[in-house]
């Protein structure tokens, strides 16, 4: 799996005024092109009276941008080589123009445009989602506790759910699979079960 940075699930924005004219960037995370085209026909409806609703979107192997009526190669480019200067991934950003009366020139545009999506981006939280095994692990009561303390900060926990036994649900960097076996191992004298569930890309928040 490949490894990408990308931000949280939490839409951002940025809003700038350049010239009389109303600049409104929205960045999100965006998991398939077809969340990409949702999100860029959400804002094309809420900012329906704007002049231009301009876009990029990258999604893996995958990008497309627009100018939406501007000048060609003066805002959807800009915007789309803004996403792909800053490393980020599986991100869509639409940047909204309210004309002010004043024309910016395609040198205006296109800092404008790029400016906005900046913006909006460097105020979204990064997230590196790293190739990440899910694990489920079955233990007696009395080894709950120490097992805990020992996959503090190595493994996160997803679930717990107190039966005869208690099965609980690990998320962990994949390169730990072996470390991770090892303290169920070590912390259940051998007992508990550990079973790979499945292998995902997901944000690990450990040590």
């Amino acid at each position: 799996m490949k490894e990408y940075v990308t931000i949280d699930k939490n839409e951002v924005t940025a809003e700038t005024v350049i010239e009389k004219s109303r600049f409104v960037a929205s960045a999100i995370h965006v998991d398939s092109v077809e969340q990409a085209v949702e999100f860029v026909e959400s804002k094309r409806k809420k900012f329906y009276d704007a002049t231009h609703n301009c876009y990029a979107y990258i999604v893996g192997d995958k990008a497309k941008f627009s100018d939406d009526g501007e000048p060609q190669g003066t805002a959807g480019l800009p915007i789309y080589e803004c996403i792909r200067q800053s490393g980020l991934d599986f991100i869509c950003v639409v940047v909204t123009r309210y004309f002010g009366g004043v024309k910016l020139g395609a040198g205006g545009l296109v800092r404008a445009y790029s400016g906005s999506a900046a913006d909006c981006l460097r105020a979204a939280t990064r997230l590196k989602m790293t190739d990440c095994t899910r694990a489920e692990v079955v233990v007696e009561y009395s080894m709950l506790k120490p097992l805990r303390k020992a996959l503090q900060g190595k493994a996160t926990e997803e679930s717990v759910a107190f039966e005869n036994k208690v099965r609980l649900l690990y998320l962990f960097p994949t390169v730990l699979s072996t470390t991770i076996a090892d303290i169920v191992s070590q912390n259940t004298l051998g007992k508990g079960i550990f079973t790979v569930k499945e292998q995902v890309l997901a944000h690990f928040e450990g040590e």
